[in-house]
């Protein structure tokens, strides 16, 4: 092998581990449970409720803030 073969091999290496360590890094949230307290879902003030501050199972403090939950937590 040449030189610049071993180069560019490294190169897509890296690009390849870089790529699979951002894929891992963030993992897609949960999916809205298929549960009897989640299915007449309601809109945000239903899920904070619960999963607000003063719920009984608050959403943790890495949890991005915003009222928009069906943008990232999809029904099933």
């Amino acid at each position: 092998m040449k030189r610049a073969q071993i180069v560019l091999l490294l190169l897509l290496a890296v690009a390849a581990l870089a790529v699979l360590y951002l894929a891992l890094r963030n993992p897609p949230p949960p999916l809205l449970p298929a549960d009897a307290e989640h299915a007449a879902f309601a809109g945000p003030d239903a899920c904070l409720t619960c999963h607000g501050p003063d719920g009984g199972a608050p959403h943790s403090s890495t949890h991005p803030i915003g009222r928009d939950c069906m943008r990232c937590h999809a029904m099933p």
